[in-house]
Parts: structure tokens; C-alpha cells; sequence
């Protein structure tokens, strides 16, 4: 017999109702090896899924140091998932994860088939976009994103409204701009977003803390945060939920 020391879970399995199984079982997609995807990734592990999938083209700069919790100075020139990937398995050796150096635009439709949850860690709302007309009817997306003090988290579960459903028509006309996690448009010439580690860390809890309710809901008596938008401002240390009304004529659904 295990001792309750030598289960790396025990704890967790301590609270009322946790189903160790459908956490390990669940089949995730994670967009996003930057920051957040960093954080996620690291919290699903440590909560012990087996099964991630990375997306990410992108490679590793010094500026991402200040907040990516897998990256150091000699990954510097790297791709962001491949790293991610490798620095993560030292959290976890069994478990598989699996590495798409692609933007999202690029996979294929069936490619979304694949997976239970999907977690969006992305830093522009075109391809956030795109990752919810694919991941809506198929799985439950959560969709996180930061900028300086300020953070948000949307889950869309259909039949719940969508990131869409809270576009307007200037919006769409302004979408060849970049903008940043919260929706600001960002100067075009010099498109960085302001970062903070902590405002990183908080998200990337409350996604993963809504995945936890998604993967529990008929063990916890609570509701996720499906239909809502959750918006953190740590300047103020307060958090504030909206209701997303899910739009008439939305071409997600």
C-alpha cells in the first residue's frame, strides 16, 4: 500500500468529490507556449494530465525570460513549444506531450478532433478568433490573456456565447491590427504588449481552475465560467464578472 506521503495526488484527491481519473485522462490542447501557455502547462502536470498538445511557431527572446517560467538565457533562439515541451516533462517523464510548431490558422480542421479542452494563451485576437470558431460544437475553449496588471479569462462551452458574440462591427473592421490579451489596440510599429509575471501566474491559475470545474461538473456543485467574461485588475485587487450575451447572427454559431 502507497503511503499518503509517497502519492504524489494525495492532496488533491483529498478534496470532496475530485475524480483523479477524468483529470489524468483529459485530452488537452494548449495555444500558446508563451507566458501563459508556460503556466498552464506547468499546473495541468503538476495536477497530473497525461495527454498535452502544444501550438507555437514562434522562438524565444530575452524578453520573454521575465515571465516564462520553462525558458533560461541558453534557450534564447529556440522554438518556444519545443523548449516548453522538454523542460516540462522533468515536471512529469510519462507524460505525452506533443509539440505543433505551427500558427493555429495552419491546422486543419479535423486536427481539433482530437481533444477534450482547449486552453488559449494567445497574444492577438485573430488568431483567439480562429482558435474559438474551431474549438466552439467541438470542446470547451478557455481563453485567458494579460496585460500589465490587468487579466481576463473566458470559457466558451456551446451552447454559451462566444468570443465573437462580443465583437462589434468596428472591431472587425480594425482586425489587421494587432491587439493586445484584454482587446487595447496596440501601436502597429512597436506591438509589446506590458508584461508582469504576476498578473501571468493569476490567470494561468483561474484558467486552469475553470478547467478543474469543466473536467468536475458532476462531482462539484458550482458552475464554470461558460457565457461569462472574468476581468482582473491587480491594481485594484479586485476581479469582476460580465455576462457575454451571445449575439444573433454570430458566424461562430
Amino acid at each position: 500500500m502507497v503511503g499518503v506521503d509517497e502519492d504524489v495526488h494525495d492532496r488533491q484527491k483529498r478534496v470532496k468529490g475530485w475524480r483523479q481519473d477524468v483529470v489524468a485522462n483529459a485530452r488537452v490542447l494548449v495555444v500558446g507556449a508563451g507566458a501563459l501557455g508556460n503556466e498552464v502547462v506547468k499546473l495541468l502536470l503538476q495536477l497530473g494530465v497525461k495527454s498535452i498538445s502544444i501550438v507555437d511557431f514562434d522562438s524565444i527572446v530575452k524578453a520573454n525570460l521575465n515571465r516564462c517560467v520553462f525558458f533560461s538565457e541558453n534557450d534564447v533562439g529556440l522554438l518556444k513549444a519545443d523548449v516548453l515541451k522538454r523542460e516540462a516533462k522533468k515536471i512529469n517523464p510519462a507524460a505525452e506531450i506533443v509539440v505543433f510548431a505551427k500558427k493555429v490558422e495552419e491546422l486543419s480542421e479535423d486536427f481539433f478532433k482530437n481533444f477534450d479542452y482547449a486552453f488559449g494563451c494567445l497574444d492577438n485576437l485573430g488568431a483567439r478568433l480562429h482558435l474559438n470558431a474551431q474549438c466552439y460544437d467541438r470542446m470547451p475553449l478557455i481563453d485567458g490573456g494579460t496585460t500589465g496588471f490587468f487579466g481576463k479569462v473566458q470559457v466558451v462551452r456551446a451552447p454559451s456565447s462566444c468570443i465573437e458574440c462580443g465583437l462589434s462591427k468596428s472591431d472587425y473592421k480594425l482586425l489587421w491590427q494587432k491587439y493586445n490579451c484584454v482587446g487595447e489596440l496596440i501601436d502597429w510599429i512597436n506591438p509589446k504588449n506590458p508584461a508582469l509575471p504576476t498578473t501571468t501566474s493569476v490567470v494561468a491559475g483561474i484558467q486552469v481552475n475553470e478547467f478543474l470545474k469543466l473536467v468536475h461538473e458532476n462531482s462539484f456543485s458550482v458552475k464554470s465560467l461558460a457565457g461569462k467574461f472574468l476581468f482582473l485588475d491587480g491594481l485594484k485587487s479586485t476581479v469582476q464578472l460580465f455576462e457575454v450575451p451571445k449575439r444573433v447572427g454570430c458566424p461562430v454559431h
